[in-house]
């Protein structure tokens, strides 16, 4: 329970860590924790006409070959939710312009961080 604190906040940083990248990218970003009833969206950024929502996964533990392995299917789902909630709150977001991107953080024992960029890492269920 006393990592849970310590937990949050490397939660926190990987997101600000994400954001940067987005930024760096040409992204500019809509929303950070956005929350709706059906979940969270971790950041939300967008450049020109494509927007791109983005889970952020972190982990310090080496067994792991990515904190990406960790969102599974049931994650996806919530976040395709979320997505939609999003988008219908937000005028003229198109689905078809949308693309979920996974940031997989490893903060390493030594300080620092390695960031991992998957574009495209998942399709919703409604793009089909």
């Amino acid at each position: 329970m006393a990592d849970q604190g310590g937990r949050a906040q490397r939660g926190r940083q990987a997101e600000e860590l994400a954001a940067e990248h987005l930024t760096s990218q040409g992204f500019v970003i809509e929303a950070t924790n956005w929350r709706c009833q059906v979940g969270e969206l971790d950041v939300v950024a967008h450049r020109d006409d494509l927007l791109v929502v983005v889970e952020v996964r972190s982990a310090t533990t080496p067994w792991l070959s990515s904190p990406a392995e960790t969102v599974n299917i049931a994650k996806q789902r919530r976040v395709c939710r979320a997505a939609d909630a999003y988008l219908q709150r937000r005028p003229g977001a198109a689905a078809e312009r949308i693309r979920f991107d996974v940031m997989a953080v490893r903060f390493l024992p030594e300080g620092g961080a390695e960031l991992l960029h998957i574009e495209n890492a998942f399709t919703p269920s409604w793009a089909f």
